[in-house]
């Protein structure tokens, strides 16, 4: 008897955690950041959120690639563009070397 209450809980507790990953919801805009790490280097962070100050916000502290290649932490952002609207960064320089990156 024990083992039928134990099997309902543990399926009861299954089914309400997977409603509740079920009902999240998702971003769905993906933002590009221009970012300054801590050693002055400018590079690029990618992610995704609900709105342009919310990737403004939680850019800091990612894992960004500078210009050099070199994977560093981001301490400043410059500018946060939303992917698949058209717009670009301001720094042409920045986004020609965005442009060359491979996707």
């Amino acid at each position: 008897m024990l083992d039928i209450k134990m099997i309902l809980l543990v399926t009861l507790s299954v089914l309400t955690a997977l409603e509740v990953l079920a009902e999240r919801p998702w971003p769905e805009k993906v933002f590009e950041c221009q970012i300054v790490t801590a050693s002055g280097a400018s590079g690029l962070v990618g992610l995704q959120t609900f709105s342009l100050n919310e990737a403004e916000d939680g850019v800091v502290g990612l894992t960004a690639t500078t210009l050099l290649g070199n994977k560093e932490s981001a301490v400043r952002v410059v500018q946060c563009v939303e992917q698949g609207r058209g717009q670009s960064f301001k720094d042409q320089n920045f986004q020609a070397w965005v442009d060359g990156l491979p996707r």
